[in-house]
């Protein structure tokens, strides 16, 4: 009788603890979540909040509704900001995708170097970007700027890179683009590395060109890592604050204002907090639209596609 007891014992069907396992862990990560939440959450709620009064430090703060955000929508230096942004996001973008995409290639193919290239190519995105503001400051200076000593060298004129509006925002677009091209570059080189190699090779054997194979093989691959590295600079293009700051603080006249700096400047020399945080969900709102299209008009075309 005892072995069939011990049979029956050991045959019954243990509860799983997994469910009290995920009660513990949340449990346990409670006290950091809810740090987490206040810290995050907490800033956000009241900023927008502030966002629909007058909040100057003057001793009252009325409730003006969207009044702080009809007065940027329509405010000439608001506009100002918002065209410098697109013209920098743009071609910021454009330029980091596309030369990402050219060295990822490169890098990717079997020659001498390669790895110690892969491994330079952490180093601009390794440092902070006050110090890549710093640096392209004392680098563009107009009278001791390495730039323009190279330009009086070979006896070709100065040029006012952070003295000239348009040059202002070259500068800057040129100093972004240094720091991200990188981040671009192990992007796509680690969806490179991740393709199937089965296409390439039949493409090859049915005699199809490198630039054949890239367009329409190596391209629609690699769209999904495309599209990560656009919302990932997109993000980032919307907050940029520190190196145009420490470069030029959004001037001359404003040439290099973007969303944040505009915004940093409302808040601590206007002293102006509503607009400041007015413009700063306007800012939020622009970039969430774009991913919006970003992701959302290829899913309609794919849809569209499939009926």
């Amino acid at each position: 009788m005892r072995p069939v007891a011990q049979k029956q014992v050991s045959g019954r069907r243990r509860r799983s603890p997994l469910p009290y396992t995920w009660q513990r862990g949340y449990l346990l990560a409670s006290p950091a979540l809810l740090v987490m939440l206040a810290i995050l959450i907490y800033p956000l709620g009241y900023s927008f909040i502030m966002s629909f009064f007058r909040w100057d430090l003057s001793g009252s703060a009325p409730f003006i509704g969207t009044g702080n955000y009809t007065d940027e929508l329509f405010g000439r230096q608001f506009n100002q900001a918002l065209r410098n942004q697109a013209i920098f996001s743009i071609i910021s973008i454009t330029i980091e995708v596309v030369a990402g995409m050219a060295i990822a290639v490169l890098v990717n193919g079997k020659l001498r170097g390669m790895r110690l290239a892969r491994t330079l190519l952490l180093v601009p995105p390794m440092i902070a970007p006050a110090v890549v503001g710093l640096n392209f400051r004392w680098l563009f200076n107009t009278q001791y700027g390495l730039v323009d000593a190279l330009l009086r060298m070979f006896n070709l004129p100065d040029i006012p890179w952070l003295n000239h509006p348009t040059w202002a925002l070259v500068s800057v677009i040129v100093a972004d683009v240094w720091q991200n091209t990188p981040l671009m570059v192990l992007l796509f080189l680690a969806g490179l590395q991740s393709l199937p190699q089965e296409p390439l090779e039949a493409a090859t054997v049915d005699g199809a060109t490198p630039w054949q194979r890239f367009w329409h093989i190596v391209l629609p691959l690699m769209r999904p890592v495309i599209m990560i590295a656009l919302m990932l600079r997109i993000i980032d293009t919307f907050r940029t604050f520190d190196v145009v700051w420490l470069m030029t603080q959004g001037g001359p006249g404003g040439a290099t204002n973007l969303l944040t700096v505009y915004s940093y400047l409302l808040a601590f020399q206007a002293v102006d907090f509503g607009h400041a945080a007015a413009v700063s969900y306007i800012a939020l709102g622009m970039s969430l639209f774009v991913l919006g299209l970003l992701y959302g008009v290829p899913w309609l075309i794919a849809k569209r596609r499939a009926i």
